[in-house]
């Protein structure tokens, strides 16, 4: 089998076959010039739960994936409703020139060590973002991102590095609706708030 790009393990037709539609999907909802760079460590395994992937019917998505795609709707200072259309989101989220990418291009689910994976694929991931986005800002929105964020300082990228009191912006309680509004802990509004403060 041979080697997927993405995430250097072996790999059959399906898993490089997914990796190339993701790819895809998000390259179809890049902007030219990337503002905000949303840097989180993996896609999730389902492709119906991958953020660029637009959900007619929203119910395909896991709970987790309506959440994060709700917290990211947020970041624009725009709430979402039952009435939301995803394809004209991405779209509006292409406008404000943001865009997400993963440090990892496939899923946590193929990989032995998750720590030790964005280990050896945090110098590629940081380089894919100097190379091909060159953005203004960078937020990152995982624990797993942590190896990156010292990356970024080191390179003198620190001031393009947009976190929540030194750290990426992280929600324990996506998946839980409840617990999220009982701990107030989605990342959305933070990131919104962190980002109206930019010139």
């Amino acid at each position: 089998m041979p080697i997927c790009e993405g995430c250097g393990t072996r790999a059959d037709e399906t898993h490089i076959r997914h990796r190339a539609e993701r790819l895809r999907l998000a390259s179809s909802y890049r902007p030219l010039q990337v503002k905000v760079l949303f840097l989180d460590a993996a896609p999730p395994a389902r492709p119906e739960d991958y953020f660029y992937q637009p959900a007619a019917d929203r119910t395909v998505r896991s709970l987790t994936s309506c959440m994060y795609f709700d917290e990211l709707v947020k970041t624009m200072g725009v709430f979402p409703s039952a009435a939301l259309q995803e394809d004209v989101t991405l779209g509006e989220f292409k406008r404000r020139s943001f865009f997400l990418m993963y440090a990892l291009e496939c899923p946590f689910e193929v990989q032995d060590n998750m720590q030790n994976a964005m280990r050896r694929f945090a110098p590629s991931a940081m380089k894919r973002v100097q190379a091909l986005y060159q953005p203004s800002y960078i937020v990152p929105l995982s624990e797993q991102t942590n190896d990156l964020v010292r990356l970024f300082g080191l390179i003198g990228w620190g001031d393009r590095l947009i976190l929540d009191n030194g750290r990426p912006f992280v929600d324990p309680y996506l998946g839980d609706r409840k617990k999220q509004a009982a701990f107030n802990s989605g990342f959305g509004d933070r990131v919104r708030n962190a980002l109206s403060n930019l010139p």
